[in-house]
């Protein structure tokens, strides 16, 4: 289990590619759970626990549905075990490494700006679609526009899906 989180840094680094995590079937199921439950210990404060971890559960399974497409237009479906489980992974490396900032985030922008932690959150964001495009890059074989483009067309899908199922906070 070291070497997969050693290699999900290395993705959110962008020092390697999906093909470098393991391609056990069974990866993918324990990463998106483990977002899940980090997901809804880091939304606790604001949604709580179930609906955090529902908000979490329901972009995992978002993600599983915009790889596959992605990767069947393309015409690569054998790739989709290692690189559903490095954007699942990465989000939850993510998620963790973020959860101090959530918890300082105040709830609402102040009509003078960002706080530090709100600021902190956007870089974290922007790097996470950085580091997403990367994996969709290299698993498409295309240029980092349009991984990045990828990972941006789904932040946005999610972030909207999110927004209408879970009315409120959504911070996707």
């Amino acid at each position: 289990m070291l070497t997969v989180l050693r290699q999900l840094f290395h993705l959110c680094l962008l020092r390697g590619g999906p093909q470098d995590l393991p391609g056990d079937p069974r990866l993918p199921l324990w990463l998106a759970a483990g977002y899940a439950l980090v997901g809804g210990m880091v939304l606790f404060s604001e949604v709580g626990f179930a609906e955090g971890m529902a908000q979490a559960a329901l972009d995992a399974v978002l993600l599983a549905g915009f790889t596959w497409l992605v990767l069947r237009f393309k015409d690569f479906p054998e790739r989709f075990n290692q690189t559903y489980a490095a954007l699942v992974g990465i989000n939850l490396v993510i998620a963790l490494l973020s959860w101090p900032l959530f918890a300082m985030a105040p709830a609402e922008v102040a009509a003078n700006g960002l706080s530090p932690a709100q600021i902190g959150l956007l870089v974290v964001l922007l790097w996470n679609l950085v580091a997403q495009g990367q994996v969709l890059r290299s698993a498409i074989e295309s240029s980092a526009g349009l991984g990045l483009f990828l990972a941006f067309i789904y932040f946005l899908l999610a972030s909207l899906t999110l927004a209408v199922l879970f009315p409120g906070e959504s911070p996707a």
